[in-house]
């Protein structure tokens, strides 16, 4: 009898168990090791860096434009995706130009309907205008699901920088590189989620014509405030300031631009470039190259470091710049910034370290790097190093811990395609959202790829990286692989039952 209920007790103590793991969250380990770097397969060998953006369902969305043949070569927007566990899907043409010429993508959002808003340039005639389309998420694979392109901002510079984004009530907003009343910043909004939009009108001017904005960049941070940032560059290719501005998405309203910082008027000085931009809703944090300004320091004066500005009260003024990275030297085009589920600020760029021996024997350290601002300081930057020279590095960040990389090799030294690596974050994995379901008609692109004989290995997860990916969704249960696991500890725990009721009938046979 007092076996019995001895069984009884521990029965219930294992049900409990298990039933409490099935209500716990589940997190990765985490490699803090970056994976050896592969090329994406599919893209050609002088295609950029595709623009990457990520959802929540552990899924990375990819955007690029690329040759492809129909009637002539022009180039169309090549879509795919990317998940830790699948690798990369086969690039798929989603958009042709309504022109004769070729659509050059600029940049896509994704909103909270799960629909992806991308805007692109197209040349007639030798002039450049903006387009729109959009498709939902689910389907975006799939041609026939993207709206017909709609023009909404002409005399576009042909620089091909311009940003879009949104919030959750349906407004977005635009703004690209134009010469409609002289050559500056130019933005329209929408209310309706894209269907309608309002006219061109310029928020920044350059009032010079040999002046013109370049790499436009747009982040969200408070629920109804844009952030956004741009650098001035010569027609001859220097770069000269750097501007913030913002806009209201409640009142659709701009701010008057602010410059932050103009180029030292030496010679030899590097002037400011290639903003990177975030907004968490607590700061702003802006990451660019520029010159050094300071001398007696590892890098001479006047040569291309990174810079920080960071703005704690939504850019209405900002701290004076940082080095965070003092023995960093060189400008390879893009970088990035991203924000970890933790709303952390990681930034990726590629630039080198120089030395000598007390000999005069030269070295260098290059790849891209890696570092984290997080309580107030910027971490020591992690080195990856590269199969092929990076240049322009972009990424995204799957379920707040996952950061993907992307880049193309430095076309100083050739075409060699586009590249990747990821990192596995010490960060807890966001919840997963499951994109809306469109019914949609059976899978078929309008305008394949011109390379149908391509075909997409199987991706190479280093096994040593394999048990840090996050666990997949095995029965809608996150806990249970943890469940199966406590299989053993459940046949253990019967056998030593077993064993203690074998034992007790033996002493009862003995008395």
């Amino acid at each position: 009898m007092k076996s019995s209920k001895f069984l009884f007790v521990l029965g219930a103590i294992f049900v409990l168990l298990v039933a409490g793991l099935g209500n716990q969250p589940v997190f990765a380990g985490r490699s803090q090791i970056w994976s050896p770097d592969e090329k994406v397969p599919g893209y050609l060998d002088d295609t950029f860096t595709p623009f990457v953006l990520a959802d929540r369902n552990r899924t990375i969305h990819a955007f690029a434009s690329q040759w492809v043949e129909n009637k002539g070569r022009r180039r169309a927007i090549v879509y795919r995706q990317w998940t830790l566990r699948g690798g990369w899907t086969r690039p798929v043409d989603i958009i042709l130009s309504p022109t004769d010429g070729d659509a050059n993508f600029v940049w896509a959002y994704l909103d909270s309907s799960d629909v992806f808003h991308v805007i692109f340039t197209a040349t007639q005639a030798r002039r450049t205008a903006v387009y729109y389309s959009s498709a939902p998420a689910a389907n975006a694979d799939w041609a026939p699901a993207w709206s017909p392109p709609m023009l909404v901002g002409s005399d576009a510079l042909g620089l091909n920088s311009g940003a879009i984004i949104g919030d959750e009530r349906g407004n977005l907003v635009i703004i690209y590189s134009g010469n409609r009343d002289g050559s500056g910043i130019y933005s329209m909004y929408s209310e309706d989620s894209g269907k309608t939009w309002s006219l061109p009108s310029p928020i920044f001017l350059t009032y010079d014509t040999t002046l013109s904005a370049f790499s436009l960049r747009l982040a969200r941070g408070s629920e109804r405030r844009v952030s956004a940032a741009w650098n001035v560059v010569t027609n001859l290719g220097v770069d000269e300031a750097l501007y913030f501005g913002s806009f209201d998405l409640g009142e659709l309203k701009w701010s008057a631009p602010v410059e932050l910082e103009r180029r030292i008027d030496l010679p030899d000085y590097f002037g400011p470039s290639f903003p990177a931009l975030v907004d968490n809703g607590r700061e702003i944090v802006i990451v660019y190259n520029s010159a050094n300004p300071f001398s007696g320091r590892p890098v001479n004066a006047g040569r291309p470091i990174q810079r920080v500005l960071i703005s704690t009260n939504g850019g209405a003024s900002w701290n004076e710049p940082l080095d965070p990275f003092p023995f960093h030297v060189g400008r390879s085009g893009e970088h990035t910034l991203v924000l970890d589920g933790n709303g952390n600020p990681h930034t990726l760029f590629v630039q080198r370290i120089e030395s000598a021996d007390e000999n005069g024997n030269y070295s260098i350290i290059g790849g891209v790097w890696h570092s984290v601002f997080s309580n107030g300081a910027w971490t020591n930057p992690d080195r990856f190093v590269t199969t092929v020279p990076a240049h322009d590095v972009r990424a995204a960040v799957a379920q707040g811990n996952v950061l993907l990389a992307v880049w193309r090799q430095d076309p100083g030294l050739g075409s060699n395609g586009v590249w990747y690596s990821y990192l596995t974050l010490d960060v807890p994995e966001l919840p997963v959202t499951p994109l809306a379901s469109v019914a949609a008609p059976e899978h078929v692109s309008l305008f394949p790829t011109a390379f149908p004989e391509l075909n997409t290995p199987e991706p190479s997860i280093p096994p040593n990286l394999l048990d840090d990916a996050p666990p997949s969704n095995l029965g809608g249960n996150p806990a249970l692989p943890i469940i199966i696991g406590t299989v053993p500890v459940a046949l253990i725990l019967i056998g030593v039952i077993l064993g203690y009721r074998f034992l007790a009938n033996r002493r009862e046979q003995d008395e």
